[in-house]
């Protein structure tokens, strides 16, 4: 029996992280033919990968000779530490903040340079934009969540952020960064950031961080909101404000169930451990 060298095994590993890596958001059913394609595989090895996806359940069948990624998959996603726990801190603190603002929540993290959303709640506002719906990406300069999460980033994150350019997506969408560090600023000092209408035109994003039990920025919780064009600026920033009081509450008692949740599994694994050891 032959064993594979690390470097086979390697490019067996790649090309099949190439095949999941092939679905996105705006790609979630694909022939073995599109998966081919975007990942740049030959069809005969993507249609094998496929198979052996299949068998495992990280892939499913859908119609017309298409696949979709499966529920195992899925399942194994929801054990990382920083979904599960901060998601189940986060949730019900969500849906009070929906109710008392009326307006649609969502819980981000970084990665990399770019957002992820992992959880929303629906406001009673026009539909998301798909950036703000679940395990969909965002850009962090265009977004309240994303300046929140750029405070805590390293100078790595930012030269990617630059190097990459901060591209438009509105006219009112900030493209400097010397703005962009001063509104990241002016958000670390104040405990919250403000997007108005630069993703989404019409459209207020208003975000806070959250914090686990040693005080480091995890992720953040932000409110998205309807802008009324016609209000006058000072009745838009009193808004706003009326916004922040909220959620930097629930920001806070999501963070103190974070670090709670913490501290309770850390003292559950010390003790374990301990029991382990006297054994």
């Amino acid at each position: 029996m032959s064993i594979p060298s690390p470097a086979s095994d390697r490019s067996v590993v790649e090309r099949t992280l190439s095949v999941l890596g092939a679905f996105d958001t705006g790609n979630v059913r694909l022939t073995v033919s599109e998966i081919s394609r975007r990942s740049g595989i030959p069809v005969a090895t993507a249609y094998r990968i496929v198979a052996k996806l299949l068998s495992w359940g990280a892939l499913e069948r859908a119609e017309h000779n298409r696949y979709t990624i499966g529920l195992r998959l899925w399942e194994i996603a929801l054990l990382a530490p920083r979904h599960s726990d901060l998601r189940s801190a986060a949730v019900p603190h969500m849906f009070e903040l929906r109710a008392m603002t009326r307006s649609a929540v969502l819980l981000s993290v970084r990665d990399g340079n770019e957002g992820i959303c992992l959880e929303s709640v629906s406001g009673t506002a026009r539909p998301l934009h798909r950036s703000w719906s679940r395990g969909h990406r965002f850009p962090l300069h265009a977004t309240a969540c994303g300046r929140v999460l750029l405070a805590a980033a390293d100078d790595l994150t930012w030269e990617e952020i630059h190097t990459l350019g901060l591209g438009p997506h509105t006219p009112r969408t900030v493209t400097d960064p010397a703005v962009l560090r001063g509104l990241v600023e002016q958000g670390r000092r104040q405990g919250f950031a403000v997007c108005d209408g630069e993703l989404l035109d019409g459209v207020v994003e208003v975000a806070a961080p959250l914090y686990d039990a040693d005080g480091t920025a995890v992720g953040a919780v932000g409110l998205v909101t309807d802008r009324d064009r016609n209000a006058h600026d000072r009745d838009r920033t009193a808004h706003v404000h009326d916004l922040a009081r909220p959620l930097l509450t629930a920001a806070g008692r999501i963070s103190r169930s974070l670090a709670l949740r913490t501290r309770t599994e850390g003292q559950h694994h010390s003790s374990t451990d301990n029991q382990r050891s006297r054994t």
